[in-house]
C-alpha cells in the first residue's frame, strides 16, 4: 500500500467518526506513522508492514479523539517544532501574535526583560527569546509538569530561557513586557468544547473561572504595579476584548486592541507609563 492510498482509507474512518478536516489529518497520521514528508507522501511511497501496523495503532488513537498533535509527539509553533504533551495546551497558530508583539515592543529596548506567564509547553517563550537574544525571558507556569516539557523545548532548540514554578506574577518585582495566554473560557462552556479540547488538553490551562475572566483579572492587577512603563499583552477569547479594555482601563492602562489574521479581536495591549 502507498502513502496516498493509506491516506484515502484513513479518511474514509475518521469521516465515519466525524472528525473534521478528515483529509488533512489522514495525510498528516500517514506521514506521522512512515516518518516520510510531504514530497514523499504525494510521491506515492510504500509503506512497509511496520508503517501500516504503525499507522492503525496511531488511527485507533485518533479515533478515541485524541488530537493529532498529541499523538505525534509535537507541534509547530513560530516555525519551531514544539514536544507536546497532554501536560500541556497545544499551541495555537493566533497566540504566535504575542511573539510578534514583543518584537515590535522591543525595538527601543537594549536589554528588556520579558515574562511568559502560563507557559505551558514554553512555545511563546522559547520563539521570544530566539528572535530577541538580547533579552531576558522568563516563562512561569503552575504546573511542573508543564515545566518539564517546557524545558526539553528549550534545550531542543538551544533558546536561553529561564523557567519558575509561580502564580502569575508572584516572584518578581518587575518586568519590561509580559505575554500572557492565560485560561480564558467561562467555565460552564468547558464542557461544549471538542473532545479532543475538553477530554485531552489540561482543564487548568482552559478554564477561567465563571466568566472566564477570573485571572485575566487577577495578572490587570499584578501588572500595575510592575509595569511602570511597560507593555502587558494578553490573549483573550472572541467576545472578551471589549470586557479586558475595559478593566485593564480601569486600572490605570492605556489600551489597545489587535486583532488576529482572521480579523478576530484577540490581543488587549495595555501600557502603564
Amino acid at each position: 500500500m502507498n502513502a496516498r492510498e493509506a491516506a484515502a482509507r484513513v479518511t474514509r474512518e475518521l469521516v465515519s467518526a466525524g472528525i473534521e478536516d478528515a483529509a488533512f489529518e489522514a495525510e498528516y497520521l500517514v506521514r506521522t506513522a512512515a516518518g516520510i514528508s510531504r514530497a514523499q507522501f504525494f510521491a506515492r511511497a510504500e509503506l512497509n508492514d511496520s508503517d501500516c501496523a504503525r499507522l492503525d495503532e496511531i488511527v485507533s488513537r485518533r479515533l478515541t479523539r485524541e488530537p493529532a498533535a498529541y499523538i505525534a509527539g509535537e507541534r509547530e509553533f513560530y516555525g519551531l517544532a514544539l514536544e507536546v504533551s497532554p501536560d500541556v495546551l497545544l499551541p495555537r497558530p493566533e497566540t504566535e501574535l504575542l511573539v510578534d508583539l514583543a518584537i515590535k515592543e522591543t525595538a527601543s529596548l537594549a536589554a528588556p526583560v520579558i515574562i511568559d506567564v502560563g507557559t505551558g509547553s514554553g512555545a511563546i517563550a522559547i520563539a521570544t527569546s530566539l528572535k530577541l537574544p538580547g533579552a531576558t525571558v522568563i516563562g512561569t507556569d503552575v504546573s511542573e509538569l508543564a515545566l518539564a516539557v517546557a524545558a526539553r523545548n528549550t534545550a531542543r532548540h538551544g533558546a536561553k530561557v529561564q523557567f519558575v514554578v509561580a502564580d502569575l506574577l508572584t516572584p518578581f518585582r518587575r518586568a519590561d513586557i509580559i505575554l500572557a495566554n492565560l485560561p480564558y473560557i467561562p467555565t460552564e462552556e468547558v464542557q461544549a468544547l471538542e473532545p479532543e479540547v475538553r477530554d485531552w488538553e489540561p482543564i487548568v490551562a482552559l478554564d477561567g473561572g465563571g466568566d472566564g475572566l477570573e485571572l485575566v483579572r487577577a495578572i490587570v492587577d499584578d501588572c500595575a504595579g510592575r509595569l511602570r512603563p511597560g507593555l502587558l499583552a494578553l490573549e483573550i477569547g472572541f467576545g472578551q476584548s471589549r470586557a479586558v479594555q475595559a478593566y485593564c482601563e480601569s486600572r490605570g492602562a492605556k489600551t489597545e486592541i489587535v486583532p488576529d489574521l482572521a480579523g478576530i479581536e484577540r490581543v488587549v495591549c495595555a501600557r502603564w507609563e
